[in-house]
């Protein structure tokens, strides 16, 4: 669960800080979809490497880990794939909820901010 908190976060807050940038990218142009395209397909990509890296750690050190874990394998494929899902689906919320508001941005009031 914190895991999931701090990936929603994270990725969230990475997408609040382009948010100047998502606005010039709209005042010059870009439509909406590809303003939420480049930001889904930024917070994916991170999150796939997360969850390689973290695929592989876990495989790595589940078998030390085995005297603590009741009723599965330490390579238990149904678990793994799991957890996977879940966090690519938080991952795929915390990209896309502040990419529609980022969206939403009014590119004359996000350039005056400066």
């Amino acid at each position: 669960m914190l895991a999931i908190i701090g990936i929603y976060g994270v990725l969230s807050y990475t997408v609040s800080q382009r948010r100047q940038e998502l606005g010039i990218r709209i005042a010059l142009g870009a439509t909406k979809h590809d303003v939420l395209a480049l930001v889904v397909r930024h917070g994916m990509m991170l999150t796939a490497i997360g969850i390689t890296i973290g695929l592989g750690a876990a495989y790595a050190t589940s078998r030390s880990l085995s005297a603590l874990l009741f009723e599965i394998s330490p390579h238990d494929p149904a678990t793994f794939a799991a957890l996977t899902a879940l966090v690519g689906t938080v991952a795929l919320a915390a990209t896309v909820l502040p990419a529609l508001r980022a969206t939403r941005v009014n590119p004359i009031t996000t350039l005056r901010q400066e």
